[in-house]
């Protein structure tokens, strides 16, 4: 009797630990996640407080029709900061940010910035 509860045990612990080894691979696969990314560039339209933005989304006619889509409505926002909180809202992360600089007569200045954002995929 002792040797059969004896095997009986083993024979658990060994199924065990085979089901939780199978669990911990099915959870490695799902964290691999991809992203599409984003590259808008903002600068501010001559005489105006109003911004002129481009966005960037890709080479497919998706989405350049996307990015031609978002040009338009964020076109003419007054401030920098409701660009990214629209963007945000749409699900895209900010990633880094760059100056836009111009040289004229020797001095240097910021003529805008670029957003470089990221959205995970489903």
């Amino acid at each position: 009797m002792y040797k059969l509860s004896l095997i009986i045990f083993l024979t658990i612990c060994c199924l065990s630990s085979s089901s939780a080894q199978s669990t911990i691979n099915s959870s490695n696969n799902e964290i691999h996640n991809s992203f599409s990314y984003a590259y808008i560039r903002v600068e501010g339209k001559f005489l105006s407080k109003k911004l002129k933005v481009k966005v960037d989304l890709g080479d497919s006619d998706e989405q350049i029709a996307e990015g031609e889509k978002l040009s338009e409505i964020l076109t003419n926002k007054k401030s920098y900061a409701a660009i990214l909180n629209y963007m945000s809202k749409i699900g895209f992360e900010l990633v880094n940010t760059f100056d836009l600089t111009r040289s004229s007569d020797g001095s240097g200045g910021t003529s805008g910035i670029i957003y470089v954002m990221k959205k995970a995929e489903e």
